[in-house]
């Protein structure tokens, strides 16, 4: 049978939901697909400085580091996705009853519950962008959620409702065609992408003034100096600019990232066969404000350190362009950066940067 365009489709969602479900259960299809599109359309729109900087990584960092970034920012939001429309699916096909339990069909009938929790989040996520606000009023984001979730369960039920309603094994005929589809059709496209099309606009006229701001320190570029507070024993403060003269490895980490936890031996390993050789280490703390001082110092008392762990002011990330850690930087001892690595690495190639950095 002839399908709607995508647009009809998510109007009728929208604005006629009962028959743009029960054209989904007549087709056996579509939901799935249309939520995957919305979720391009979210990647595309509300995070576009992260896929600058992404890309930018390729020829500024490292291949590795970049398609980290890249996953990292298509996979959050697939995973947002991918919840709401699991757990919509699984009520739905618990709910269907027995004879009329669908396992793909109900995939299909909870992926569209995604659709209006993405209408009802994208003005919260418009104002979160660096572009308007930077954050979203607390109040706000807190009525969306409740609006979102609302509007996921009513889906949730109309689909319980069109699939009981029909007797086992009966096939689905969707309801025909009326005079307003082209006025639905308008009214979907306005609903769902007006917003992200204005947003699209607007974030890339900010990440076109904003270039330098994206663009991640790499190679050859001189390594921000800073001055930050040690954390561990001996207290006092670390000033990179005194470390010139020294080849220097920054460890940009947090107690919660499991990765960062499982580099520390390797870390702390390679600092003592290569401090001899006149190397610096210095661990950045980056758990930011949820982390306070004295939890970091009994982390450090349970697993310490043999070289200065410090606390990141916040700013510091910033300027070295951390958006995901374990992010580490070699620094050669004419203060350029030698080497940038983001996510976990082995020991060998750390070995071998600040080898090349030594030279």
């Amino acid at each position: 049978m002839s399908e709607p365009f995508f647009p009809v489709r998510i109007g009728l969602l929208l604005v006629e939901p009962k028959r743009g479900l029960a054209g989904i259960i007549a087709r056996k299809g579509g939901g799935v697909r249309d939520a995957l599109y919305l979720v391009l359309v979210a990647v595309v729109a509300f995070r576009l400085p992260d896929l600058v900087r992404a890309f930018l990584s390729f020829s500024r960092v490292s291949t590795t580091g970049a398609l980290t970034q890249l996953v990292g920012v298509v996979g959050s939001e697939v995973r947002t996705a991918a919840f709401v429309a699991l757990i919509s699916a699984l009520a739905i096909v618990v709910l269907a009853g027995r004879g009329r339990r669908d396992p793909s069909l109900g995939l299909e009938l909870g992926a569209a519950c995604y659709i209006p929790y993405f209408c009802v989040w994208s003005p919260i996520r418009f104002l979160a962008l660096d572009a308007v606000r930077g954050d979203a009023p607390v109040l706000a984001s807190r009525i969306a959620r409740v609006v979102a979730w609302a509007s996921v369960l009513t889906f949730i039920a109309l689909s319980v409702w069109l699939v009981r309603r029909q007797g086992p094994g009966e096939v689905a005929v969707a309801p025909p065609p009326t005079v307003g589809s082209g006025l639905v059709a308008g009214l979907g496209v306005f609903i769902v992408l007006a917003l992200p099309a204005f947003t699209l606009v607007l974030s890339g006229t900010w990440c076109a003034r904003h270039y330098d701001l994206l663009r991640p320190l790499g190679r050859s570029d001189k390594a921000p100096d800073f001055t930050l507070a040690r954390a561990d024993g001996p207290g006092g403060s670390v000033k990179l600019s005194d470390l010139r003269g020294h080849v220097v490895l920054l460890d940009f980490w947090a107690t919660w990232c499991p990765p960062c936890l499982a580099m520390l031996p390797t870390l702390d390993d390679l600092y003592r066969e290569w401090h001899p050789r006149g190397a610096e280490f210095v661990g950045i703390d980056s758990d930011g404000p949820q982390l306070s001082r004295a939890e970091l110092q009994a982390f450090l008392a349970r697993q310490p350190s043999p070289y200065p762990v410090v606390l990141d002011d916040k700013e510091v990330g910033g300027l070295y362009g951390v958006y995901s850690i374990p992010h580490l930087v070699v620094v050669g001892r004419d203060g350029a950066i030698a080497r940038v690595f983001v996510g976990g690495v082995g020991r060998d190639q750390i070995a071998a940067a600040l080898r090349a950095a030594s030279e």
